[in-house]
């Protein structure tokens, strides 16, 4: 092999790999988790349980929404996930599983990622339960669960 060759096919590597570098960041940056949508699932998931609000904005003295949405702005990370959005054709942050097409009626809530935000929701709600679990016959606090977690409950994307 002669050296100009090699030469030549060593600069087109490095021009590869160079720019493969300059961009990887906007690649990586559009796979990152902003803040921005972190909040636009929150709002959408907090609103959704407390729709006499009417997506206001929250005042500073309204301390138990506050808490409530810093409670399901802490979950939203750890259940979303980037990933092929079909609907749209493209890559977008979707929840790690979603119920079933019967959820609305109450059946099949199955997704466990929705589970996290109604449990974030009511331990917020009710913070002298210290996270432990619902008890038999606790049947309020059961009912209080279930209506949480029937607001929160999402279909898959292209579903609707």
């Amino acid at each position: 092999m002669n050296s100009k060759k090699i030469i030549t096919q060593l600069s087109a590597v490095f021009v590869l790999t160079l720019g493969s570098l300059i961009l990887s960041p906007t690649i990586a940056n559009s796979q990152q988790l902003t803040q921005e949508t972190i909040e636009r699932w929150g709002d959408d998931f907090f609103y959704s349980v407390n729709p006499q609000l009417s997506r206001r904005k929250l005042r500073a003295n309204e301390t138990l929404y506050i808490r409530e949405w810093n409670a399901i702005q802490r979950v939203v990370p750890t259940i979303l996930v980037y990933r092929n959005n079909e609907c749209i054709q493209g890559y977008s942050w979707l929840l790690v599983n979603y119920d079933d097409n019967n959820a609305r009626e109450g059946r099949l809530l199955v997704s466990e990622a929705l589970d996290k935000v109604a449990d974030a929701i009511f331990y917020s709600r009710n913070p002298e339960l210290g996270g432990r679990k619902i008890r038999p016959g606790e049947t309020a606090l059961a009912n209080e669960w279930m209506r949480i977690r029937r607001a929160v409950s999402l279909l898959p994307p292209c579903f609707y």
